[in-house]
């Protein structure tokens, strides 16, 4: 057998194994549920509900909730993405990330870590389509992270695919909800106005009570007045 045999018989060789491992790959995309129109909200009315404590200390470990539901029937939105933004002052945070909840609610457990500069690590499994966060077999969403201190934050969710992982939505609709960390500068001038106006009130009661109080071992006589014994004879 020649050497330019053996050549062309390696070279169909090559031909068939590469064959086999490019048609199934394109089988499996083809297979794959990936939808190239957009979402489409429809008649229904998306809202989105934020949980997570009343008040929380700067340092303090919290979970935030965030769950997309139709307003109209109560009924959590499937598949969803969200790209979460938190600012202060309108300057953005770290935080900008996308989130996916396969029944609507994505849950993030924000953990305070010290590091050297404001930063946030995200650890959580990663939805394979784009990439989002999410929670699955009794995993949690973590978030270590040092960017919150004393002040008002503004929670921006950006809904970015729903009724499908692979599926974006049409309009994307943005929610915001203010979230308070701490004690800002208004509660603490509240707090410093407080205590002011308690301690003039206790001053205030102190002068009330010392003027009601008549001192004592001291007689009061009416001098306006005189008693018979004192009154001078007239003689007739």
């Amino acid at each position: 057998m020649s050497f330019l045999t053996l050549k062309k018989i390696a070279a169909l060789l090559s031909l068939i194994l590469i064959s086999g491992f490019i048609v199934p790959s394109f089988a499996q995309m083809e297979n794959k549920d990936v939808h190239v129109h957009p979402a489409k909200v429809g008649n229904r009315k998306p809202a989105m509900n934020f949980m997570f404590p009343e008040k929380i200390e700067t340092k303090q470990d919290f979970t935030l909730s965030m769950i997309l539901y139709d307003e109209k029937n109560k009924k959590n939105f499937q598949h969803v993405t969200i790209k979460l933004a938190i600012l202060k002052n309108d300057i953005k945070t770290p935080l900008n990330a996308l989130f996916y909840g396969k029944n609507g609610q994505i849950e993030i457990d924000f953990k305070y870590h010290s590091f050297d500069k404001p930063k946030i690590i995200v650890q959580a499994q990663q939805e394979t389509y784009l990439g989002g966060y999410m929670s699955e077999f009794g995993s949690r969403i973590v978030a270590r992270q040092n960017i919150f201190n004393d002040g008002l934050y503004t929670l921006e969710a950006t809904v970015i695919s729903i009724d499908s992982p692979a599926q974006f939505i049409d309009k994307e609709i943005v929610f915001k909800k203010e979230i308070r960390i701490g004690k800002n500068e208004l509660q603490k001038s509240e707090v410093a106005t407080n205590n002011k106006t308690k301690a003039s009130n206790v001053d205030k009661t102190s002068q009330e009570k010392s003027l009601k109080e008549k001192p004592k071992n001291v007689v009061i006589k009416d001098k306006s007045k005189t008693s018979d014994k004192t009154k001078p004879k007239i003689k007739k």
